[in-house]
């Protein structure tokens, strides 16, 4: 990628001397001009900063700026910025949003790891006129029935994830048990999988919704232990499905049935440790594995020598986030929202995955290939937890109908 060199600042000595002649007063105005020339372009950036989902808002963050690295600092010969604030509840989220919009005067907006503070913020967005970069949300409606024309999303829709894995959990059992988080992003990935499930003739042996940030899932765990699944499909993420692999391993349910959730982060398997973490998950990315293209490579190396340890995937997803707005800047010479969105309805993103990946125009979801992990049996590496079973969809031709037509999704944008 060609950085942008940092633009020079300063006044010649013939300025100067004219300016000495004409009156102090004049000799301000070319100090006004270099200084308008050198306001930052701020990126606002709403990740988590505390509660479940903290250390994926400071691996997304961590990803921001090495994209930012990546572009040498400057688009436009301008300073980049990126602003971090807080995405903590929709309510909290949405006025950070405002914020951002009304105070910090960013010109972009990227991130959302819960799906309900996405949500509450994408109405915002649209209001504002304001390109709105989710990163990290899954419900299905983001880009389905709630979708807008400022609004696109980098992580894979809950509609998809299902199809990804389900081949591979049925081999284990027709009889299922649901514990997910009771919010937008939980509820949607119990009804996508349920349905999948039912249609197939499998069983529903209990559904549980457990409130975002329980740390005793004790309740839950007995009735999962007296209801002996095949299968535990789980809408849990960050420190909640953490505690949840924890507990479960306290009890001796480690491995003794098959366990998926609509996504997974590898921060919360790390969490949980090498003898408590199993399963089969949908996986954006992965930092190893045969599907790692050069590009993301050097991002994996740049991550690792700025902080210490590997990208996850949240840090894979915000550093293409930023990656993509900022390219968008660059190649429209233009912070405006209307020609930035015009830009990555028509752009191809090539090097990132094993195709070229792009945001569809008619309902803005990134269409890309995912992968099916599954964690080791053996775990030796205090980072490297996956096998790659298999990339989805198998045939890269089948890449855009796995995120189905735009009828099957049901996003109609406002003209």
């Amino acid at each position: 990628m060609k950085l942008i060199k940092e633009p020079k600042f300063g006044i010649s000595r013939r300025t100067l001397l004219a300016g000495a002649a004409i009156g102090a007063t004049q000799i301000a105005a070319p100090f006004v001009i270099t200084a308008r020339a050198a306001e930052a372009i701020k990126i606002g950036l709403l990740l988590p900063k505390s509660g479940p989902y903290a250390v994926q808002g400071e691996t997304g963050q961590n990803g921001a700026q090495i994209a930012v690295d990546d572009f040498g600092g400057h688009v436009l010969d301008r300073p980049i910025q990126i602003v971090w604030l807080d995405e903590s509840s929709p309510q909290s989220t949405q006025q950070n949003m405002r914020k951002l919009i009304e105070e910090e005067k960013v010109v972009a907006i990227q991130g959302g790891v819960s799906s309900g503070d996405v949500l509450a913020i994408m109405p915002v967005a649209e209001q504002a006129k304001m390109l709105l970069m989710a990163s990290g949300p899954n419900a299905t409606e983001i880009t389905g029935k709630n979708c807008n024309k400022y609004t696109f999303r980098v992580d894979l829709p809950n509609k998809v994830t299902v199809q990804s894995v389900y081949p591979q959990l049925k081999a284990r059992g027709k009889k299922w048990y649901f514990i997910v988080a009771s919010y937008a992003w939980g509820i949607d990935a119990y009804n996508q999988m349920k349905d999948v499930l039912v249609k197939d003739g499998g069983t529903v042996l209990g559904y549980d919704q457990a409130p975002l940030g329980t740390t005793d899932y004790s309740s839950y765990i007995l009735k999962l232990r007296q209801a002996k699944p095949d299968v535990l499909y789980v809408g849990l993420g960050g420190t909640d499905l953490t505690n949840m692999l924890k507990q479960m391993h306290e009890i001796g349910l480690t491995r003794q049935m098959a366990l998926s959730s609509p996504i997974v982060n590898d921060s919360d398997l790390w969490a949980a440790g090498p003898e408590a973490a199993f399963g089969t998950y949908p996986k954006l990315w992965n930092y190893t594995g045969p599907h790692l293209t050069k590009r993301s490579a050097e991002f994996v190396e740049a991550y690792r020598k700025r902080f210490g340890a590997p990208p996850e995937v949240e840090g894979w997803q915000d550093w293409f986030a930023t990656t993509a707005i900022l390219t968008a800047i660059k190649e429209t010479k233009s912070t405006d929202s209307t020609k930035l969105v015009a830009f990555l309805e028509e752009h191809k993103f090539d090097g990132y995955k094993d195709a070229p990946i792009g945001f569809r125009n008619f309902d803005h979801q990134l269409v890309q290939p995912l992968l099916v992990a599954s964690v080791k049996e053996k775990i030796t590496d205090k980072y490297d937890y996956f096998n790659i079973d298999s990339e989805y969809p198998k045939d890269i031709a089948q890449l855009e109908a796995a995120y189905g037509s735009q009828a099957d999704i049901g996003c109609q944008f406002k003209s």
